[in-house]
């Protein structure tokens, strides 16, 4: 199947308006990127912080409503510019497939694309489908707690996946027995990605997922898997205590090298036993509530 592409430069107050136009003209799906390369980081719960100036994009399954919906934006909005663009031709849900082979974990954990045949039967093998959303193990990030939860005991355990992306944190920790997972994210792809791969996985009864605007309600959990990035990371640190039982755990990942201590001297000042593992120039950050 062909897919189409209509791009367009808008400002920021132009982007909620412009989008809505898109989805009703038949796009099935709109990203933003930024226009002018302005870093911007991991929202907190609830926000949704965009560029200044935005570089949308609609993509199109019908080149029929491609062309209809770059004549109506032109109408409504003639001073943008568009660049329209047909993309080449190719099974998009399999693209991903061609770099993203089975992986081990540490000693026991295996993570089997869809698709693919299971490596060790006497493994934990997690079959993952990432969808449209982050996290396949591939990435250092993902990589490191995987890690961690196949050289720790979770079993019995109730955690939170804060930033589920794929699910592949929640699902893993399942899989190795934990009670269960209450799963995080501001995307809602991402919800659908993980609750996907959860029955994939035959775990979805352990699923639970909380909306991000109510994350205060969570209380009493055993452990948390945070694989955001540093800024958020800092800014939920009064609030992963307070999500935590006593002697609870935190798993931090999405932290750069250079952000290593910044992070550790925050979480330092609410938890205990704090310890790091670097992997090229990310860093895993575990502690426990004291």
């Amino acid at each position: 199947m062909a897919f189409y592409e209509i791009t367009v430069q808008v400002a920021q107050e132009q982007a909620e308006l412009i989008d809505a136009e898109l989805l009703n003209a038949g796009a099935v799906g709109v990203t933003y990127a930024d226009a002018k390369d302005a870093p911007i980081y991991e929202p907190l719960p609830g926000e949704m912080p965009l560029w200044s100036q935005i570089k949308m994009t609609a993509l199109f399954d019908d080149q029929a409503a491609m062309q209809s919906a770059s004549q109506s934006l032109q109408s409504s909005h003639p001073e943008l510019e568009q660049l329209k663009t047909q993309l080449k031709e190719q099974v998009w849900e399999r693209v991903w497939m061609d770099h993203f082979k089975p992986i081990r974990f540490g000693e026991r954990s295996w993570v089997i694309p869809e698709g693919y045949a299971v490596v060790d039967p006497a493994a934990v093998n997690l079959i993952l489908d990432p969808g449209l959303a982050f996290g396949t193990g591939t990435h250092e990030t993902t990589a490191l707690c995987l890690k961690w939860l196949d050289q720790n005991d979770v079993k019995g355990k109730n955690l939170v996946d804060f930033g589920c992306g794929s699910g592949i944190l929640a699902v893993m920790a399942l899989l190795q027995g934990a009670k269960q997972v209450i799963c995080v994210d501001i995307d809602s792809q991402a919800i659908q990605a993980t609750q996907q791969n959860a029955e994939k996985n035959g775990v979805a009864a352990g699923i639970k997922v909380v909306n991000p605007e109510s994350v205060h309600s969570i209380k009493n959990q055993d452990g948390i898997l945070a694989n955001i990035l540093a800024e958020p990371l800092l800014a939920l640190c009064d609030d992963f205590h307070q999500m935590l039982k006593p002697n609870g755990f935190i798993v931090l990942s999405g932290i750069l090298a250079a952000q290593k201590n910044m992070v550790c001297e925050k979480y330092a000042s609410r938890f205990i036993d704090i310890e790091c593992e670097i992997e090229q120039d990310w860093v895993r950050v575990g502690a426990s509530k004291g």
